[in-house]
């Protein structure tokens, strides 16, 4: 018995030590899209999870590794959120070449992370458009 709740108290001990993990909000996480033109945009919404005001960049990479897509514009790509407020995100993929399917990651994450933060939390929308002529 005495085990049982030596085991519980051990357990709950280290539930309210392991406070909850907060990183941006980005969403949709997935999205994709045709178009007939060179460029074509979607719609992100950036989220603020914190309790205050947070600068937040915003940037695109390859779909499979950290290679910056400079045939992506991100509007507005520096941003600052109230706690807990939300704002849309345009993101123009350009120079579409016919019958290119294009892939591609928009992440965002805090401008400067706080002190003492080791890990910058970040989260990466996968989009992808495939121009049809």
């Amino acid at each position: 018995m005495k085990s049982i709740f030596a085991c519980c108290a051990g357990l709950g001990a280290a539930c309210m030590l392991a406070a909850p993990l907060h990183a941006v909000g980005l969403g949709p996480l997935s999205k994709e899209g045709y178009i007939d033109g060179p460029r074509k945009g979607f719609e992100l919404v950036i989220y603020n999870p914190y309790q205050t005001s947070v600068d937040f960049t915003a940037y695109a990479v390859a779909a499979d590794d950290e290679t910056p897509q400079p045939r992506v514009t991100i509007i507005p790509a520096q941003l600052k959120l109230g706690a807990g407020q939300s704002r849309r995100l345009v993101v123009i993929a350009s120079d579409l070449a016919p019958e290119e399917y294009y892939q591609f990651r928009v992440c965002a994450e805090r401008t400067t992370p706080p002190t003492g933060v080791a890990i910058n939390a970040r989260v990466c929308s996968q989009l992808s458009v495939r121009r049809v002529r």
